[in-house]
């Protein structure tokens, strides 16, 4: 080829792309593997990886002779920056498919094969709206960076709210770390009970943090876990979470209260950390409880990261006792049932959403389906979100293990959720060696066999707690 693939773009060129047309679309494709193959493959063949992803690019718009060849692909940085003259929504929409798609095709580089995947921040422009290149790469920077927050295959269009979403994301890390050393962790507890007995079998620990993350994040609109990961702290609170939870089970069993394993959520970056072991152990020592103590729950999304040092990371957390389940299966997103089924767990959670559909078409078999595998597989198959008899009714039919959600209990503050141990029973779960041949299975391993339940509970097995104050 006698030109250099994807030249890179000057303001010049982009200008006179940009005003040649009255109307139009400016796309930004980012590659999405181009780290992780560059870190594979070596930092020399960064560029080569990058010429190799232009290729099928240039083809996909010269199949579609969306633009001629002088002006088919620029690049941008790591991006690469594709103008539509004059296109239609409809045919913008047509191109930003197709060069994602094309990124879905194999390269070679060096003599490995692999998908590189992208995505794409779009710019609509027309004569109103001007045509100033600063402003519309801006944009376009902007509206990519939202598209790779979302994850492979995804384009974002920007708007005005799309500048509106990054600022407040901006605004929120900036008052976390302005105030981080005032944070104060507050817990609540949604009880978990056991579906045949009515006996309370866990809770789930939710985080609360005062006073400034809780700003940040409800101004950021998104979860403590995001905001915390963007500003680096995800270490420092993780810590926080997993010490404020030990130390208040530490107070309750000083009260002499019998305390059963209480379940958190742990964003998915930490599912990767090798100093996530080392984390919880510490926060275990330093109250002088034991592993049981705690159920760790993980997103699917982990799943997709290193098999072996997630399950080496899974073993080393079971061999002192402390539980491992799925958080939320049936929630958007691929599981791969193979990884599944090779990782050391102890439970699963069915998201909430399944059991909304139920009733619907395939929703009912959707989740006996789901409720199927965690049995099949040996675990216990906890349901989140349950806010109805009926819906309770579907779960026990189908020996569901253990049940959570508005039908039992709104969230609980410490003081509420000490009176509920104070007179509930409480029925352990074991975490058993899965190298022995018998897992955790459903049912296996509680310290009580069933029985009609006592005190907080009737038929149902709802424990009458309907308050959210602590």
């Amino acid at each position: 080829m006698d030109r250099p693939l994807a030249p890179p773009v000057t303001d010049s060129r982009l200008s006179r792309a940009l005003s040649a047309s009255a109307r139009g679309t400016l796309l930004l494709i980012v590659p999405a593997r181009l780290d992780e193959m560059a870190a594979l493959l070596g930092a020399a063949l960064r560029e080569t990886v990058l010429q190799a992803a232009a290729l099928p690019l240039e083809t996909a718009l010269r199949a579609l002779q969306a633009a001629s060849e002088a002006e088919v692909l620029h690049r941008r940085g790591d991006g690469f920056l594709v103008v539509l003259g004059d296109a239609s929504p409809e045919h913008a929409d047509t191109v930003t498919h197709r060069l994602l798609d094309a990124l879905e095709h194999p390269v070679e580089v060096a003599g490995q094969r692999f998908c590189l995947g992208g995505c794409a921040g779009r710019v609509d422009f027309d004569a109103q709206s001007g045509h100033e290149v600063a402003t519309l790469l801006r944009q376009a920077d902007l509206a990519s960076l939202e598209a790779r927050r979302l994850g492979r295959g995804q384009c974002v269009r920007h708007e005005a709210a799309t500048t509106m979403t990054a600022m407040r994301r901006l605004r929120a890390e900036d008052t976390l770390h302005r105030g981080v050393d005032q944070i104060r962790l507050d817990l609540l507890f949604e009880i978990q009970a056991d579906m045949c007995t009515g006996a309370l079998t866990g809770a789930v620990a939710l985080p609360r943090w005062t006073p400034a993350l809780g700003a940040g994040v409800a101004d950021s609109g998104r979860g403590w876990a995001a905001v915390a990961a963007d500003a680096g702290l995800m270490h420092r609170l993780t810590l926080m979470l997993l010490h404020g939870i030990c130390r208040q089970v530490r107070q309750w069993r000083d009260q002499g209260l019998e305390v059963p394993s209480l379940s958190v959520d742990l964003p998915v970056g930490l599912w990767q950390d090798r100093t996530l072991v080392s984390m919880v152990l510490d926060a275990l020592v330093d109250q002088g409880l034991p592993g049981g103590t705690l159920t760790l729950l993980m997103p699917g999304a982990a799943l997709s990261g290193d098999a072996d040092l997630l399950r080496g990371m899974l073993r080393s957390l079971r061999a002192t006792g402390v539980r491992v389940g799925l958080a939320r299966l049936g929630d958007a997103g691929p599981v791969s049932l193979d990884t599944l089924g090779r990782l050391p767990l102890d439970e699963l959670t069915l998201d909430a959403r399944v059991l909304e559909r139920l009733g619907q078409r395939d929703g009912t078999r959707m989740a006996a389906a789901l409720i199927g595998l965690g049995q099949a597989l040996g675990l216990r198959v906890v349901a989140e979100g349950v806010r109805s008899d009926e819906q309770l009714d579907f779960l026990r039919a189908r020996h569901c293990d253990e049940f959570q959600g508005p039908v039992l209990s709104l969230p609980v503050g410490a003081t509420t959720m000490t009176q509920v141990l104070m007179h509930a029973r409480v029925q352990h779960r074991v975490v058993l060696d899965c190298t022995t041949g018998t897992g955790p299975g459903t049912g296996a391993g509680t310290s009580a066999a069933p029985e009609p339940t006592r005190g907080l509970a009737h038929r149902t097995g709802r424990i009458s707690i309907t308050a959210a104050a602590g």
